[in-house]
Protein backbone atom coordinates (compact mmCIF):
# COMPACT_ATOMS: atom_id res chain seq x y z
CA UNK A 1 0.00 0.00 0.00
CA UNK A 2 1.29 3.48 -0.88
CA UNK A 3 2.69 5.43 2.11
CA UNK A 4 0.02 8.17 2.13
CA UNK A 5 -2.81 5.65 1.75
CA UNK A 6 -1.39 3.62 4.63
CA UNK A 7 -1.11 6.75 6.81
CA UNK A 8 -4.73 7.71 6.11
CA UNK A 9 -5.87 4.13 6.71
CA UNK A 10 -4.11 4.01 10.09
CA UNK A 11 -5.29 7.47 11.08
CA UNK A 12 -8.92 6.75 10.20
CA UNK A 13 -8.95 3.40 12.01
CA UNK A 14 -7.45 4.96 15.14
CA UNK A 15 -9.79 7.96 14.88
CA UNK A 16 -12.86 5.75 14.61
CA UNK A 17 -11.59 3.81 17.62
CA UNK A 18 -11.42 7.03 19.66
CA UNK A 19 -14.83 8.12 18.37
CA UNK A 20 -16.38 4.80 19.36
CA UNK A 21 -14.98 5.22 22.88
CA UNK A 22 -16.44 8.73 23.07
CA UNK A 23 -19.89 7.31 22.30
CA UNK A 24 -19.59 4.53 24.86
CA UNK A 25 -18.51 1.68 22.62
CA UNK A 26 -15.18 -0.13 22.76
CA UNK A 27 -12.19 1.22 20.88
CA UNK A 28 -11.81 -2.12 19.10
CA UNK A 29 -15.38 -1.88 17.78
CA UNK A 30 -14.55 1.47 16.19
CA UNK A 31 -11.29 0.17 14.77
CA UNK A 32 -12.98 -2.92 13.31
CA UNK A 33 -15.68 -0.79 11.73
CA UNK A 34 -13.01 1.53 10.31
CA UNK A 35 -11.00 -1.35 8.86
CA UNK A 36 -14.11 -2.73 7.16
CA UNK A 37 -15.34 0.67 6.00
CA UNK A 38 -12.07 1.39 4.22
CA UNK A 39 -11.68 -2.09 2.77
CA UNK A 40 -12.64 -2.55 -0.90
CA UNK A 41 -13.52 -6.20 -0.18
CA UNK A 42 -15.01 -8.19 2.70
CA UNK A 43 -12.54 -9.19 5.40
CA UNK A 44 -12.37 -12.38 7.47
CA UNK A 45 -11.89 -12.55 11.22
CA UNK A 46 -8.28 -13.60 10.53
CA UNK A 47 -7.75 -10.61 8.21
CA UNK A 48 -9.11 -8.23 10.85
CA UNK A 49 -7.06 -9.76 13.67
CA UNK A 50 -3.91 -9.42 11.60
CA UNK A 51 -4.66 -5.89 10.42
CA UNK A 52 -5.37 -4.58 13.92
CA UNK A 53 -2.84 -6.84 15.67
CA UNK A 54 -5.42 -8.16 18.15
CA UNK A 55 -6.61 -11.64 19.04
CA UNK A 56 -9.11 -13.46 16.88
CA UNK A 57 -11.27 -13.94 20.00
CA UNK A 58 -11.45 -10.18 20.53
CA UNK A 59 -12.30 -9.68 16.87
CA UNK A 60 -15.04 -12.32 17.04
CA UNK A 61 -16.61 -10.93 20.21
CA UNK A 62 -16.58 -7.33 18.94
CA UNK A 63 -17.88 -8.34 15.52
CA UNK A 64 -20.92 -9.93 17.18
CA UNK A 65 -21.61 -6.63 18.94
CA UNK A 66 -21.15 -4.68 15.69
CA UNK A 67 -23.61 -7.03 13.97
CA UNK A 68 -26.18 -6.45 16.72
CA UNK A 69 -25.82 -2.70 16.22
CA UNK A 70 -26.24 -3.09 12.47
CA UNK A 71 -22.87 -1.55 11.63
CA UNK A 72 -21.44 -4.63 9.91
CA UNK A 73 -22.90 -7.65 8.19
CA UNK A 74 -21.64 -11.12 7.50
CA UNK A 75 -21.22 -11.91 3.80
CA UNK A 76 -20.55 -15.11 1.92
CA UNK A 77 -17.33 -15.43 -0.08
CA UNK A 78 -17.44 -18.12 -2.77
CA UNK A 79 -15.06 -20.99 -2.13
CA UNK A 80 -14.25 -20.03 1.47
CA UNK A 81 -15.90 -21.36 4.62
CA UNK A 82 -14.57 -18.60 6.88
CA UNK A 83 -16.79 -15.76 8.08
CA UNK A 84 -16.36 -12.54 6.15
CA UNK A 85 -17.74 -9.13 6.98
CA UNK A 86 -18.33 -5.80 5.36
CA UNK A 87 -19.27 -2.44 6.83
CA UNK A 88 -22.71 -0.90 6.57
CA UNK A 89 -21.97 2.27 4.61
CA UNK A 90 -25.33 3.98 5.13
CA UNK A 91 -24.38 6.16 8.11
CA UNK A 92 -27.96 7.38 8.64
CA UNK A 93 -29.04 3.76 8.99
CA UNK A 94 -26.35 3.16 11.61
CA UNK A 95 -27.25 6.30 13.54
CA UNK A 96 -30.95 5.47 13.53
CA UNK A 97 -30.28 1.91 14.68
CA UNK A 98 -28.10 3.03 17.57
CA UNK A 99 -30.49 5.81 18.55
CA UNK A 100 -33.48 3.50 18.31
CA UNK A 101 -31.85 1.10 20.74
CA UNK A 102 -29.61 2.54 23.37
CA UNK A 103 -30.54 6.23 23.46
CA UNK A 104 -34.29 5.65 23.23
CA UNK A 105 -34.13 3.32 26.25
CA UNK A 106 -32.18 5.90 28.26
CA UNK A 107 -34.63 8.70 27.45
CA UNK A 108 -37.60 6.48 28.30
CA UNK A 109 -35.97 5.54 31.61
CA UNK A 110 -35.32 9.21 32.41
CA UNK A 111 -38.95 10.09 31.65
CA UNK A 112 -40.20 7.24 33.83
CA UNK A 113 -38.01 8.30 36.78
CA UNK A 114 -39.06 11.93 36.35
CA UNK A 115 -42.74 10.94 36.26
CA UNK A 116 -42.39 8.78 39.38
CA UNK A 117 -40.70 11.61 41.26
CA UNK A 118 -43.33 14.14 40.23
CA UNK A 119 -46.04 11.78 41.48
CA UNK A 120 -44.14 11.16 44.73
CA UNK A 121 -43.89 14.90 45.40
CA UNK A 122 -47.58 15.50 44.63
CA UNK A 123 -48.62 12.73 47.02
CA UNK A 124 -46.31 13.93 49.81
CA UNK A 125 -47.05 17.67 49.58
CA UNK A 126 -50.24 17.68 51.71
CA UNK A 127 -48.25 16.36 54.68
CA UNK A 128 -45.33 18.77 54.26
CA UNK A 129 -44.63 21.93 56.21
CA UNK A 130 -45.07 25.20 54.38
CA UNK A 131 -41.30 25.52 53.99
CA UNK A 132 -40.99 21.99 52.57
CA UNK A 133 -43.94 22.61 50.19
CA UNK A 134 -42.13 25.69 48.87
CA UNK A 135 -39.05 23.55 48.25
CA UNK A 136 -41.21 20.84 46.65
CA UNK A 137 -42.73 23.48 44.34
CA UNK A 138 -39.20 24.50 43.30
CA UNK A 139 -38.37 20.83 42.67
CA UNK A 140 -41.52 20.40 40.59
CA UNK A 141 -40.76 23.47 38.52
CA UNK A 142 -37.22 22.37 37.76
CA UNK A 143 -38.16 18.74 37.22
CA UNK A 144 -40.86 19.90 34.78
CA UNK A 145 -38.14 21.63 32.76
CA UNK A 146 -36.19 18.36 32.67
CA UNK A 147 -39.31 16.49 31.67
CA UNK A 148 -39.94 18.92 28.80
CA UNK A 149 -36.34 18.52 27.64
CA UNK A 150 -36.52 14.72 27.68
CA UNK A 151 -39.87 14.75 25.87
CA UNK A 152 -38.26 16.88 23.17
CA UNK A 153 -35.31 14.47 23.04
CA UNK A 154 -37.75 11.57 22.73
CA UNK A 155 -39.51 13.28 19.82
CA UNK A 156 -36.18 13.99 18.10
CA UNK A 157 -35.02 10.40 18.59
CA UNK A 158 -38.29 9.03 17.25
CA UNK A 159 -37.92 11.23 14.19
CA UNK A 160 -34.33 10.22 13.53
CA UNK A 161 -34.89 6.55 14.36
CA UNK A 162 -37.37 6.17 11.58
CA UNK A 163 -40.82 6.44 13.05
CA UNK A 164 -41.18 9.65 11.11
CA UNK A 165 -40.19 9.74 7.45
CA UNK A 166 -37.38 12.23 7.02
CA UNK A 167 -35.60 13.09 3.80
CA UNK A 168 -31.85 13.15 4.42
CA UNK A 169 -30.95 13.08 0.73
CA UNK A 170 -29.79 16.68 0.86
CA UNK A 171 -27.32 16.03 3.66
CA UNK A 172 -25.76 12.74 2.68
CA UNK A 173 -22.51 14.49 1.93
CA UNK A 174 -21.34 17.34 4.12
CA UNK A 175 -18.85 19.66 2.45
CA UNK A 176 -16.30 21.70 4.33
CA UNK A 177 -15.31 24.83 2.50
Amino acid sequence: MQKDLEAVDTSMIEGLGRLATFFGFSKVMGQLYGALLLSPKPLSLDDLAEKLDISKGSVSMNMQALERWGTVKEVWVRGDRRKYYEAETDLWKIISTVLAGRERREVELALRVIGENIEKLHQAMPEMSEEDRALADLYLERIADLQAFFRFAQLALESIAGREVLDFSGVTRIKIE
